[in-house]
């Protein structure tokens, strides 16, 4: 077991040591999510978020990364009148963050660009509450409760294209840039979330319907990449 420690970090070491010298990519994309399976029943709506990249190309064609995603796929607003004080509104939204490891694999090199992507991760399931008065010049915030929350492992396998727009320039260390057109379809393990209406308020105390289900989702993304 000691000499599989030492093994360990010699390799995570070499790796740290040659990173800088290995070509380098990071992007951001807005990110479309699609509820599937026994989540689409669950959840009728889309969600909307942004993602973001980093990763390293030992080969031209293969690169490996992290990646981080959030998405809301639900909200809900109520009002309430509390005496001697201001009217307040009560926002719920419904959030879905993960965060991943992927290779992906893009055999050809010219403007258009086409890949395949596998992915690897956890996402985090949570539902936040906060109160808030109703002056749209202030919106001062009241409260804040995070209601209901969970985490769910995933894999997902997907691809896209990149459409060069600006290559890369080595000498005047100038990136290369590209758009980025994204499928991913997600298989997420169970969890335990909460959904629009799924809070209701009883005798003043709130009452949640909980859903259980795996946590499928395809996702549609559209960003920008850069090269190093």
């Amino acid at each position: 077991m000691k000499t599989l420690k030492i093994v360990t970090l010699f390799a995570l070491l070499i790796f740290a040591t040659n990173a800088m010298a290995l070509d380098q990519e990071g992007g951001g994309r807005i990110i479309v999510g699609s509820p599937t399976g026994e989540f689409g029943d669950a959840v009728d709506n889309l969600g909307i978020g942004l993602e973001l990249n980093y990763g390293l190309r030992p080969m031209s064609a293969l690169s490996v990364g992290i990646g981080i995603n959030a998405m809301m796929y639900g909200s809900e607003t109520r009002e309430y009148e509390l005496p001697l004080v201001e009217d307040f509104e009560l926002n719920t939204h419904n959030n879905l963050a993960g965060f991943f490891l992927y290779t992906q694999w893009r055999p050809l090199m010219g403007i258009v660009q086409p890949y395949v992507e596998a992915r690897v991760g956890i996402n985090y399931l949570w539902t936040e509450s906060k109160l808030q008065d109703e002056d749209w010049w202030d919106d001062d915030e009241v409260g804040r409760e995070t209601n209901y929350d969970d985490f769910a492992a995933f894999w997902s396998g997907g691809g896209g294209l990149l459409v060069r727009i600006k290559e890369g320039d080595v000498a005047e260390n100038s990136p290369g840039v590209f758009l980025d057109f994204k499928v991913t379809c997600m298989q997420g393990a169970e969890a335990e979330y909460l959904t629009e209406g799924d809070i209701t308020i009883v005798d003043n105390a709130p009452v949640f319907n909980v859903s259980q289900s795996t946590t499928d989702m395809t996702t549609f993304g559209l960003g920008v990449i850069l090269t190093f």
